[in-house]
């Protein structure tokens, strides 16, 4: 029987806290879709609606080891994606799609694909390498953000440049790596906020 993030499943939060594959995936269909009309009704924009989503699952379980119960999981998730939304409708940035992102469809279809660890490990890897081919700046600022783990500010200061840029550098550098791992058939959504937020930190 697989694991499930129920208060009856008493390794929920310890596979979680490790950021297994199993607790990204199951966080995400348990939440995912309901996030996204959450934002959606906020913003009006169903493909950012998927970005931001994206985005908080990714800053979850890069703070991961800072969550104890389901609640504090599920408070985390709504919390922020209603902030990250706020800051959007601040920003007034505008995008011209309202439907559900070419990407998305092919996540669709890969709901089980990556669940056997072989093919999981096999995608892991094509996935580095497609990290390695992104240019400058976003290559450096997923480099220093994801895999070696070093703060906005401290990257900043690495790449003298400033923290708005890393964070826009690091975002443009997650949607370039979807797009590319949408067009070599590798993206699944559990597996993209999963190689991000912990395997990145292992290689």
């Amino acid at each position: 029987m697989p694991m499930t993030l129920s208060p009856r499943n008493r390794h929920g939060i310890t596979d979680f806290q490790r950021g297994s594959y199993t607790a990204v995936k199951e966080l995400c269909d348990e939440h995912y879709s309901e996030l996204v009309d959450f934002a959606n009704q906020l913003i009006i924009d169903k493909t950012e609606a998927h970005h931001i989503v994206q985005e908080t699952f990714i800053k979850l379980f890069l703070m991961r080891d800072r969550f104890a119960t389901l609640p504090d999981i599920k408070a985390f998730l709504f919390i922020t994606v209603r902030n990250i939304c706020f800051a959007y409708i601040k920003s007034e940035k505008e995008n011209e799609s309202r439907q559900e992102p070419a990407w998305y469809i092919q996540a669709l279809r890969s709901v089980a694909r990556f669940d056997d660890e072989a093919a999981r490990l096999e995608a892991i890897g094509k996935m580095h390498a497609l990290v390695a081919e992104l240019q400058e700046p976003e290559k450096n600022a997923f480099t220093l953000v994801f895999y070696k783990r070093i703060s906005i500010p401290a990257a900043a200061e690495l790449l003298r440049i400033t923290p708005v840029s890393v964070v826009q550098s690091r975002i443009q550098a997650l949607r370039i790596l979807r797009d590319k791992l949408a067009a070599a058939d590798l993206y699944s959504i559990p597996l993209f906020i999963y190689f991000v937020a912990v395997a990145c930190g292992e290689a």
